[in-house]
């Protein structure tokens, strides 16, 4: 028995969801639409003003300020030619192999050490900066 309608499926129990909405909400006029935040020109400069100023300090200290962000320091193979000199020249000792410390800073009336051998036998010698231009005075060695 077919009758002339034909059965037509189950309705479904279930609703598809609705698409998207997309531009403002609509929940009603009561709700106030939320603005963009926006950086208050306040902060930004409490914030920023003192970066900058602690930036520009360092690089006026450091280009400005000898011995800030730059040290002076001798050039070993220099001083060890000096103290080499000295030893020689104004001791008149037999002296061979002077070794300094590298990296030593030119700060007046600093002292260090260097070693050398004279006459064959290992010594210590100091060196006291006495300039801020590199001069330095060489003590007898010990």
């Amino acid at each position: 028995m077919t009758n002339g309608n034909a059965a037509s499926p189950p309705a479904p129990r279930w609703a598809p969801a609705p698409p998207p909405q997309w531009g403002p909400d609509s929940t009603g006029p009561g709700v106030p639409a939320e603005r963009p935040r926006r950086v208050s020109p306040k902060l930004v400069v409490g914030v920023a003003g003192p970066v900058v100023v602690l930036v520009v300090l360092v690089a006026v200290l450091g280009l400005v300020w000898p011995g800030f962000l730059n040290r002076k320091v001798f050039d070993t193979a220099a001083l060890q030619q000096g103290v080499l000199t000295v030893l020689r020249d104004d001791y008149q000792l037999d002296a061979n192999n002077v070794a300094c410390p590298t990296g030593q800073a030119v700060t007046v009336d600093s002292r260090f050490s260097c070693s050398a051998e004279v006459a064959g036998v290992p010594k210590t010698i100091t060196v006291t900066v006495k300039s801020s231009d590199g001069q330095f005075e060489v003590a007898r060695p010990q």
